[in-house]
């Protein structure tokens, strides 16, 4: 009874060290972070999720503008030739 006694009062003492090691290990891995959230970085920056601000993308709008003078022109000169050749048509078949 003595051998399995100090048999598991070993395998105790390594799980022990063993999950202390983790616990210590993960704690260097929580402290190594440089942000946790939005706040611990600078107003142009957000927390990644790699935990490392980033600053946040340029997006660039691209304004397209539209200069429907010209095909308004073209619109309303066709309204009224259309006009012209209708009346022309009524005035001669009129007579």
């Amino acid at each position: 009874m003595g051998v399995s006694n100090k048999a598991d009062a070993g395998l105790t003492i390594l799980l022990v060290v063993i999950i202390a090691i983790f616990f210590i290990w993960w704690l260097i891995n929580i402290n190594q972070r440089e942000c946790r959230s939005n706040k611990d970085c600078d107003s142009e920056s957000y927390c990644g999720s790699d935990f490392s601000c980033h600053q946040y993308p340029n997006i660039q709008k691209t304004v397209v503008e539209y200069n429907l003078v010209i095909p308004s022109l073209i619109i309303g000169v066709a309204i009224i030739a259309a006009a012209v050749i209708i009346k022309r048509k009524a005035q001669n078949s009129g007579h």
